[in-house]
């Protein structure tokens, strides 16, 4: 009987310490979700490109759900970039909506925009890069090439600047005018 009662015993305290590892699993889970979450909306609400008014995040698993209305395809794109941008973030799942696409056609116009998204990507992208001291870099796009202007403290963060911009969507080509400062 006595052998039987500590089974009991042993099989009940195992079986509540899965149950509770599990659960701190889900909790950790979920508050690096909402975490994430709230830097995706931060970082799209932040943008100077982009209306984020009309964007709904939701994050599952790491998986960012960007739901709601767009001006253009541009801006859908943009919002997909900056979202992949966050740390943490494992992909998109971008179901916004082109409200207005009449204005899309125009090559001209979208060249200029897509300018003005792959510039903010990179700048955001610089914002938020450890070992990168963005404050003082300009960053300017035109047709795909991606100027990198002003100072860094040393030629790593250089360096990094360039592999940032590099990894953008819709980047052609680098031009680095990074200065070292001293």
């Amino acid at each position: 009987m006595n052998k039987t009662l500590r089974s009991f015993t042993l099989f009940t305290a195992l079986s509540a310490a899965s149950i509770g590892v599990h659960a701190g699993n889900y909790w950790t889970a979920s508050a690096q979700d909402g975490w994430i979450d709230g830097y995706v909306e931060a970082t799209l609400l932040l943008s100077g490109n982009l209306d984020a008014s009309g964007i709904d995040t939701d994050v599952d698993d790491g998986t960012v759900t960007l739901r709601g209305k767009v001006e253009t395809d541009v801006d859908k794109a943009l919002a997909q970039e900056l979202a992949l941008g966050v740390e943490g973030v494992i992909g998109v799942e971008n179901m916004l909506t082109v409200f207005s696409p009449g204005d899309n056609d125009d090559a001209a116009k979208q060249r200029k925009l897509t300018d003005e998204k792959v510039a903010t990507v990179v700048k955001t992208r610089l914002l938020v890069a450890p070992n990168v001291t963005s404050a003082n870099i300009d960053v300017n796009s035109t047709k795909g090439v991606v100027v990198l202007q002003g100072k860094v403290k040393n030629d790593a963060e250089k360096q990094r600047a360039t592999e940032i911009a590099t990894k953008a969507s819709d980047v052609e080509k680098v031009v680095n005018k990074l200065s070292v400062s001293e």
